[in-house]
């Protein structure tokens, strides 16, 4: 600070001073103004957005994971049918959304379900399995060795395939071909318990029947 002549100490104000003071308020000022604006644009986004969504979209993914959170399969086709909306290609949202379908007992919507499926991957040999399942729950058994037949081509050492196809030829009557599927199965795995008992039963049938003649194969033994 500058002195007087007689050494006593000017008593004006500290230019730097002021200057900091000023800038600190002209930096709070703006700090408020733009918490305003930041504010405004906030509000003013919620106003355009629909009631109940967010800013950003969902992720397709993360509609499925929900949808495994929940035991309620309405819930669970909305979640599909969300995620679907977001991206129609989404093989495994078609996939689920036919399998709900069917546990709830509308499986030719779940037919449809799986056809779009296998269009968008035609190599999926799991949809293939699945569609077996639907047609054997609208009892559509032959449809059902169908769909088990087509994987076999592929893959002739499923083991699920060779037993739900011998299952479809039990309910066909189709006896002696059922077994034959079920003998191909336990080759490839002879400790499958599921399969052994299958087997056995059908032995019973056939011991019980005394005959195969309401099978095709009635020369099976």
């Amino acid at each position: 600070m500058e002195k007087r002549s007689d050494g006593k100490r000017l008593c004006g104000k500290n230019p730097k001073g002021s200057g900091i003071n000023f800038h600190r308020k002209s930096e709070d000022s703006e700090m408020i103004e733009e918490d305003k604006t930041a504010k405004m644009d906030r509000e003013k986004r919620k106003e355009l957005e629909p009631a109940g969504k967010t800013g950003e979209p969902e992720n397709p993914g993360k509609l499925l994971i929900k949808a495994s959170e929940t035991d309620n399969y309405e819930d669970k086709l909305g979640f599909y049918d969300e995620a679907l909306a977001l991206d129609p290609l989404y093989v495994d949202a078609w996939i689920k959304k036919g399998f709900a379908l069917d546990r709830m007992g509308r499986s030719k919507e779940a037919l449809a379900c799986y056809d779009r499926a296998l269009e968008i991957d035609p190599e999926n040999l799991g949809v293939r399995s699945l569609k077996g399942f639907a047609f054997n729950n609208l009892k559509e058994f032959e449809k059902s060795v169908e769909c088990y037949d087509e994987i076999l081509k592929f893959n002739p050492d499923d083991v699920f395939s060779w037993y739900r196809k011998g299952s479809a030829l039990e309910n066909l009557g189709n006896y002696g071909k059922a077994m034959e599927c079920y003998d191909k199965a336990l080759e490839i795995d002879p400790a499958d318990v599921l399969i052994n008992e299958k087997k056995m039963k059908l032995l019973e049938l056939i011991y019980k029947k005394g005959t195969l003649e309401n099978s095709p194969e009635s020369g099976f033994n």
